[in-house]
């Protein structure tokens, strides 16, 4: 069965926008674009559609609308598209369960992989496809992916593994919380906690520990 995304956003210009993005740069087989939001939920809701890729605007609610989504599809992956200088917004939405950020600066590489990741990431599973290093290796150099079933085992949260991959990388918690729109001391409480879940005293050893326990897998 082919993939479908629904792209929705009230204005015209954003919506054909993210329309031409995603059919020259991402591997989708069918684009349903929709203006209103009982269409776009009526859409959502009578299925398959495996991803939504909603336009944030300043008048909008797209922590609601994800929400929304979640409730008559709880299967389909909500990814998010708009301007670097809706944090507060994307925060919120992400929060909802908005699988990812798009901005619409992005190179056609970025484009590709987030719409891929969101794909492969429904709204209501902790699946997290992202690129991490291992111990001693550069986070380029290969990609990974995160076992849900050792995830689930060892209790670890969507917000906890992605702080560890931010660990993995050497990124410090200011650089992870810009990533994740959290602050500095929320991503310390995380790394806190995974630390305790891992039975890890340090970052080096979280790392390892994670990686000797199979949570990341390489591909």
């Amino acid at each position: 069965m082919g993939r479908t995304c629904v792209v929705h956003d009230a204005r015209e210009q954003a919506r054909h926008r993210l329309e031409l993005l995603l059919r020259a740069h991402a591997d989708v087989d069918e684009i349903i674009a929709t203006a209103d939001d009982d269409d776009l939920l009526a859409r959502a809701g009578e299925g398959p559609t495996e991803l939504v890729v909603l336009g944030i605007s300043r008048t909008g609610d797209p922590a609601g609308m994800v929400r929304r989504i979640r409730e008559v599809s709880p299967t389909t992956a909500v990814l998010l598209a708009g301007a670097a200088e809706d944090a507060g917004s994307v925060a919120a939405a992400l929060a909802a369960g908005a699988v990812g950020f798009l901005r619409w600066e992005a190179p056609r590489a970025l484009v590709r992989t987030l719409v891929q990741v969101a794909g492969e990431s429904s709204a209501g599973e902790d699946l997290l496809p992202l690129t991490a290093a291992g111990p001693g290796e550069d986070a380029r150099s290969g990609e990974v992916r995160v076992d849900l079933g050792v995830q689930r085992s060892l209790g670890l949260s969507v917000r906890e593994v992605q702080v560890l991959i931010g660990v993995g990388r050497g990124l410090t918690n200011a650089d992870i919380g810009r990533r994740l729109y959290l602050s500095g001391q929320t991503v310390k409480t995380h790394a806190t906690r995974l630390f305790r879940k891992l039975g890890a005293t340090d970052r080096a050893e979280a790392v390892g520990r994670a990686w000797a326990l199979g949570l990341f897998i390489r591909i």
